[in-house]
């Protein structure tokens, strides 16, 4: 990478990820295409990564001259930078076609197609965690995938959206299709969300409502919303009713499919009906070339806040600077009368930062607390016990390797704890248990003021169980919007005709309340709306109603 016309650098790491995962990451979502979807659609590929960004991104660089560290904040991901790229890509014999695919994605035959189809059906009754949490009729779903494959064959990056199709229907958020890429050729030119009183249209980088005086989108090409969210909902994961939402409003954006399913002609504009106090106005603007996306948001940083601590988390990483950060921050806020942990908009990631974190708000006398319980399905890959679950830090009772304190906290806890979803019988391992301990963080101290987590439809996975765990301890609340919900521990496979890859859940993951996560997520002490100005960061409602709390 040549930052300035002399220097060049080697990348570390880009929005958090190191360049290691990075290059792991995209080969594994985007295959041959790695490259030129690395150059061309960076953002895109961050977000299937689930690390969304906006228009600017921060780089940590080395460089290759001296091998010292350079760190470049808010760098400018622009449309002039793509086409340098591409252009570069032409030059060394990469097409390229202004932002979508360069080349398309290879036919599959009919005949390859279907016996994938079965292959998948296998894989969702012998390797899916959740293959019976919702009543579903897999073999009217494959039925109607089938009946979407014409004779003539399919391209493979349809065929992964009708794979995908069927994975969505059993409503789980980490069983999906790696890198199923949008058919579409337009796109809505703005975001939209959910808040108090409406579905709010705003700008993609967040500068301004639509229409500030009629925040409210009403109607899309004079069609209600409704019937757009219901189009957009049918392609959502069918999880809890938070995720359904966020997915159904995101999926807006895909407004030139979205047309296609309502019948509805394709155009190069988009009318958007926008209601407000001074009545209702009609907006025309072009489509959009490329998906907007919605970024990292809330876009804030750990400081102190009147007499108050605020630690914003926005990854779930194990990176051990991040981790002793956190200690740090602990340190600073040691004489705070109050702390508030914002995990807004947080997809998860690693338990870390929990197993870090949950010392310091552990009860007085300092006892282990079970924070999280999952049985693993046993498909003759995983081991029937012992280890079977360590990747994510839980253990049945029998590990050698408890506390004697440890296991008389996991005793206590399971002659009250009940599932609120019983697996299939001999299918799953017994019982695995996280539990925090204090010794889990030498460096932790009792901080015993009051603790309030900040929680949002975006939290979803590690953030789940973060706001789970955390919110059972006794002087800690939890404050917003209610969890997207899931703790799946997805495996990785490839369809073997098609090789269309991706993930299944292979854990059922439930909160110390005994609630499955799949499906409810986790709901919050004091419910707070989301107010039209908090989508571009002139107020943050949810940020202040916890201040209240606090005073």
């Amino acid at each position: 990478m040549q930052v300035d016309s002399e220097t060049w650098f080697a990348l570390v790491k880009i929005a958090k990820v190191d360049t290691a995962t990075l290059l792991k990451e995209s080969k594994r979502l985007c295959g041959d295409d790695q490259w030129k979807r690395l150059t061309e659609d960076l953002p895109a590929v961050l977000e299937a990564m689930g690390h969304p960004v906006g228009d600017t991104v921060d780089l940590e660089l080395r460089s290759l001259d001296t091998g010292k560290a350079k760190t470049m904040t808010a760098v400018a991901m622009t449309g002039a930078n793509r086409e340098r790229l591409r252009d570069a890509n032409r030059s060394s014999g990469r097409p390229s076609t202004g932002g979508r695919p360069a080349e398309a994605s290879p036919r599959c035959t009919a005949a390859d197609s279907r016996d994938d189809l079965v292959v998948l059906g296998r894989l969702l009754d012998r390797r899916f965690a959740y293959r019976h949490l919702r009543s579903v009729d897999l073999a009217a779903l494959l039925r109607d995938a089938n009946s979407r494959i014409p004779d003539d064959g399919i391209d493979r990056d349809a065929f992964a959206r009708v794979v995908d199709d069927v994975l969505r229907a059993f409503g789980d958020g980490h069983s999906r299709v790696d890198g199923a890429r949008s058919a579409g050729v337009h796109y809505l030119p703005c975001l939209v969300q959910q808040v108090d009183g409406g579905h709010v249209a705003f700008r993609a980088d967040r500068s301004a409502l639509v229409d500030a005086d009629r925040p409210f989108l009403v109607a899309i090409d004079d069609v209600p919303l409704e019937r757009w969210l219901v189009a957009a909902a049918a392609r959502a994961t069918q999880g809890s009713a938070a995720m359904r939402a966020r997915q159904s409003e995101r999926g807006l954006r895909e407004i030139g499919e979205l047309r296609a399913a309502l019948g509805r002609p394709a155009a190069e504009s988009v009318k958007l009906r926008l209601r407000g106090p001074k009545g209702e106005r009609v907006r025309e603007l072009p489509s959009a070339s490329r998906s907007p996306a919605y970024g990292d948001w809330p876009q804030t940083t750990t400081r102190r806040i009147e007499a108050f601590g605020y630690l914003r988390i926005a990854d779930m990483v194990d990176d051990a600077a991040f981790l002793d950060g956190l200690d740090a921050s602990m340190r600073d806020f040691r004489d705070t009368a109050g702390l508030i942990v914002d995990v807004r908009g947080n997809g998860g990631g690693t338990r870390d930062a929990l197993r870090r974190l949950a010392p310091y708000f552990l009860p007085k006398d300092g006892a282990p607390v079970v924070g999280n319980v999952a049985a693993v399905l046993l498909d003759g890959d995983s081991p029937a016990e012992v280890g079977a679950l360590a990747d994510r830090g839980l253990w049945p009772p029998a590990w050698v390797g408890w506390s004697r304190a440890q296991r008389d906290a996991i005793a206590v806890f399971v002659k009250t704890w009940k599932p609120s979803w019983k697996p299939t019988p001999g299918r799953f391992s017994s019982w695995h248990f996280l539990v925090l301990d204090r010794a889990d963080n030498p460096k932790a101290f009792a901080y015993d003021k009051p603790v309030i987590v900040l929680i949002d439809r975006g939290c979803f996975s590690a953030t789940d169980v973060f706001a789970a765990a955390l919110g059972a301890l006794p002087n800690v609340r939890l404050v917003g919007e209610a969890t997207s919900g899931g703790s799946g521990r997805a495996k990785g496979h490839t369809l073997p005709k098609t090789g269309v890859r991706l993930q299944l859940s292979t854990m059922a993951s439930y909160r110390p309340d005994g609630v499955l996560f799949e499906g409810n997520g986790v709901v919050p002490d004091v419910a707070v709306a989301t107010q039209p100005s908090d989508l571009i960061g002139a107020t943050d409602t949810v940020l202040q109603r916890a201040l209240e709390l606090l005073r």
